[in-house]
C-alpha cells in the first residue's frame, strides 16, 4: 500500500495514480476540494485497474495535531501495511516563511 499525504494535481496526484498502475493500493490524501479528490481516485483506480491496483483518499488536514498519527494507524487497520509514504505537503503555503509555519 502506498500513502500519499498531498495528493494534488501535481507531484502527490501522479505518483499515487502511477503506485496503483504498479499494482499498490494508494491511498490518496489531501486537505481540500473533495470533488477534485473523488476524481483523482477514479483516475488512479483506472490506471491500476489491469495491474490489479486500487485507490481511496480522504481529506486531512495535516495542521491539527494527531492527524497525521490517527491517518497512519486508520489507515493501516482499515487497508493494511503502509510499504511506500509520500509527504507532499507545503508548495502552496503562499508568501509565509516555512519558519512562521507551525509543527
Amino acid at each position: 500500500m502506498c500513502l500519499v499525504i498531498g495528493a494534488g494535481g501535481g507531484i502527490g496526484g501522479h505518483v499515487g495514480k502511477r503506485f496503483a498502475a504498479g499494482g499498490y493500493h494508494a491511498v490518496l490524501c489531501r486537505r481540500s476540494d473533495q470533488e477534485g479528490l473523488d476524481r483523482l481516485i477514479e483516475s488512479a483506480k483506472a490506471a491500476g485497474h489491469e495491474a490489479g491496483g486500487d485507490a481511496s483518499g480522504r481529506l486531512i488536514d495535516a495542521t491539527e495535531a494527531e492527524s497525521l498519527e490517527t491517518l497512519v494507524r486508520e489507515t493501516e487497520a482499515n487497508v493494511g501495511p503502509i510499504r511506500v509514504a509520500l509527504y507532499n505537503l507545503g508548495a502552496q503555503i503562499g508568501n509565509r516563511a516555512r519558519s512562521d509555519t507551525s509543527y
